[in-house]
């Protein structure tokens, strides 16, 4: 019986680890995306404008 405790209780040990690592990864990963998104939306016009070319190519 105590052997049967033992595993359970290492069981759900291992189980508890997996799981909050797996949270904090996840929290981990959310939080820099969230902190990288609002630099790469800055960049990106409303309205993409086309600029005249310097260079004529039938000329």
């Amino acid at each position: 019986m105590g052997s049967l405790l033992s595993a359970l209780i290492l069981s759900f040990t291992v189980i508890t680890a997996m799981t909050l690592g797996i949270l904090a990864t996840y929290g981990a990963v959310t939080g820099i995306l969230h902190a990288f998104a609002y630099q790469s939306r800055q960049r990106v016009r409303a309205t993409p404008m086309l600029v005249p070319s310097e260079s004529h190519a039938g000329d």
